[in-house]
């Protein structure tokens, strides 16, 4: 499972991820030796841990992959730069294709909408009320309303709905007093226009590999966080809330 990247990069993992992540190390360069875990089981306690991986119980190390779109990014900096003033909501949506299982609409759009929501407003999570419910089968949906400690209020929904061609869609709106911020970091595609026919759409982005690289060698700089314990505290809570169907205190 564990495959030398280059020079100071180790990166767990055999999916695609893994894979985009072990082809862009050499053109990144990490100042100390790092490393990501991509899937769970056995990931070291000093690992970053992406995806899934970050669900296990020993890391507190989770680097959302989207924190390496620029437009995410630029989110990121404005917050932490107080440019959005008294933050009242956030607004989080991650639409996948109607052909997605539902196990991967709960693995590939909720947890890393949710895991990107946490990192972009850093403030403890004080109630969660989850629902899941069909919109029409076998599609199938989430919704997520979560009280922060400054009460903020977040609301997240992942939902199985978006036509196939056109790909997933991912949505984060911050609202302040003094500003809203907007990102759709997926929302890019190249149309082809066909003579006498229907024009095909192609999704499209940045290659973002070298730039997740980035973000983790930039959170290794930093002072150590509780990301890992505060996802998967979020997350249990959300587990617990759709199965009671009431609100959840995180633990």
């Amino acid at each position: 499972m564990s495959e030398p990247a280059s020079d100071n990069w180790t990166i767990l993992g055999a999916d695609a991820v893994a894979d985009a992540l072990r082809a862009a190390a050499p053109f990144r360069p990490a100042p100390q030796p790092l490393t990501i875990a991509c899937e769970p089981g056995d990931v070291p306690a000093d690992a970053f841990a992406l995806g899934p991986a970050a669900l296990d119980a020993s890391n507190e190390r989770a680097v959302p992959w989207h924190l390496a779109f620029e437009a995410v990014e630029e989110m990121e900096r404005a917050l932490r730069a107080g440019e959005v003033g008294q933050i009242y909501g956030c607004f989080g949506s991650y639409r996948l294709p109607r052909d997605t299982s539902v196990a991967l609409l709960t693995h590939d759009a909720l947890l890393p909408l949710l895991a990107t929501t946490l990192h972009l407003l850093d403030r403890d999570v004080i109630r969660v009320w989850a629902q899941r419910a069909s919109l029409l089968q076998p599609n199938d949906a989430w919704f997520v309303t979560a009280a922060l400690a400054d009460e903020t209020l977040v609301t997240l929904e992942a939902l199985i709905v978006t036509d196939i061609a056109a790909g997933p869609e991912l949505l984060i709106e911050v609202t302040g007093a003094d500003r809203v911020l907007r990102a759709e970091p997926l929302r890019q595609a190249v149309i082809v226009e066909r003579t006498g026919g229907a024009p095909a759409v192609y999704p499209w982005w940045e290659d973002v590999a070298e730039r997740y690289l980035a973000a983790v060698i930039r959170a290794a700089g930093a002072p150590a966080t509780r990301s890992g314990s505060r996802l998967r505290s979020v997350w249990h809570a959300i587990e617990r809330s759709v199965a009671s169907g009431a609100p959840v205190w995180p633990a």
